[in-house]
């Protein structure tokens, strides 16, 4: 079965679409969750609370609610980190993998540009703004959020 808003993958049973958060039932059956007794038009597509036009947002094709509407998605995959800092970056995928946690990177590999002065250092990858990315499935946003947080914590009360 595929959405009619995004032409994602769906199951038979979907009450939304995992990939856009358009409802796919018909809209007034559903009521937003910050706002009981305004129907809602989708579901945010990392936390999975109903939204209606006052708190949610469409970006890139996706509802989000207002909490995560500043998160930044590729394909279905949510950013849950970034740094021109390659050690700090693999410092949280390990982080991350060692609860579990599915990550993808991008820009882990050495920085393929020669420019005077530059090479494979934290100013290098500022200056060509190519931050090393620690990316979950969006699905999975929230609990990852919550082991870096729990780690951040504990790291603290350590030192």
């Amino acid at each position: 079965m595929k959405c009619p808003h995004c032409s994602g993958e769906l199951t038979p049973e979907s009450d939304f679409c995992p990939h856009c958060g358009n409802l796919l039932e018909d809209e007034g059956n559903v009521f937003c969750s910050m706002h009981p007794h305004v129907p809602g038009i989708a579901v945010c597509v990392i936390c999975r609370r109903v939204v209606c036009r006052e708190c949610g947002k469409k970006k890139s094709g996706r509802w989000l609610c207002l909490d995560h509407e500043n998160v930044k998605m590729e394909q279905d995959w949510a950013l849950i980190f970034e740094s021109p800092d390659i050690n700090e970056a693999e410092l949280i995928k390990s982080v991350l993998e060692s609860v579990g946690q599915r990550v993808v990177v991008r820009n882990f590999g050495p920085n393929n540009v020669v420019w005077e002065g530059g090479g494979d250092s934290l100013f290098s990858r500022q200056a060509l703004n190519r931050p090393a990315k620690v990316f979950v499935p969006i699905p999975e946003y929230e609990k990852a959020k919550l082991a870096l947080d729990e780690w951040t914590a504990s790291s603290a009360t350590n030192h």
